[in-house]
């Protein structure tokens, strides 16, 4: 079942979905839903175990691999883009996107697993009606109350958050960007850009949100996808530098000591 940029699918086949170059082009996320059987996979370099009632959550640009599988395994997947939810405001935790990545796979309780069966069935029973101007709306509203109750599975400190104001709404709308940008786009300017803003004011407030600058948030993006690729492949580090979009890998390689304080070959030696 697909309407737009919203996509739902049952299948057995995990990696056909993930892999797909449509999905790295379109800078999707994907929530998939484990509803029998398991299965061994890697995930920027780490392994988890996808079992019955298991939630994983991977972003643009997650590294996955499968290894094993029962024979009954099943799941179920919900694509979307970052674009589908740039309107949707939430009470703000900035670091949530980091914790989906730091912990992809998130062992759901029963009654959550059963909420999570019963939003699936609705998606797809949304998508079996009559097209309808309506569709895509209520399928997007829908979406985001399976959000808002993933934030809630996720334990964070909610007395910590608050109710989001128009300056979070812009912030959220630059992590979007930042998710689906920043392997090609590394420039203040262009996030600025995208959102209609001076790049004066926008580090302003990323600063004052998150306590951290742009250049040292796109930074650790960067060095996380490149510990990814040089601990879960065996791709020379040309390759990664061109992945990465650096000009070559002699930059990558300056660029990541500075970083990390050892060259790639001696971070992947060390954590191979």
């Amino acid at each position: 079942m697909r309407v737009k940029d919203i996509d739902v699918q049952v299948t057995n086949d995990l990696m056909t979905t993930l892999v797909s170059k449509d999905i790295n082009d379109r800078g999707q996320i994907v929530l998939s839903f484990c509803t029998k059987g398991s299965i061994a996979i890697e995930v920027n370099g780490q392994n988890y175990s996808f079992t019955t009632g298991t939630m994983l959550t991977l972003l643009p640009q997650s590294f996955v691999r499968a290894k094993h599988k029962t024979a009954d395994f099943t799941c179920v997947h919900l694509l979307f883009s970052f674009r589908t939810i740039d309107e949707m405001i939430l009470p703000t935790n900035y670091n949530f996107l980091t914790r989906l990545v730091e912990q992809p796979v998130l062992v759901l309780a029963p009654e959550d697993y059963l909420l999570c069966e019963q939003y699936i069935a609705l998606f797809l029973k949304q998508g079996k009606l009559s097209p309808s101007v309506f569709q895509y709306d209520a399928l997007r509203y829908l979406l985001y109350s399976l959000i808002a109750h993933i934030n809630r599975v996720y334990k964070q400190e909610e007395q910590l958050m608050q109710p989001s104001t128009r300056r979070d709404q812009i912030v959220f709308q630059f992590y979007n960007l930042l998710h689906q940008y920043y392997l090609v786009e590394k420039s203040v300017g262009f996030y600025a850009d995208q959102l209609k803003l001076t790049p004066k004011y926008l580090t302003t407030l990323i600063r004052q949100r998150t306590g951290k600058s742009i250049s040292k948030v796109i930074i650790e993006l960067v060095i996380v996808k490149a510990k990814t690729y040089l601990t879960a492949t065996s791709w020379p580090i040309y390759q990664i530098a061109e992945q990465l979009h650096f000009a070559d890998a002699t930059t990558f390689c300056r660029y990541f000591k500075t970083q990390v304080g050892q060259t790639p070959l001696q971070y992947r030696s060390n954590h191979q």
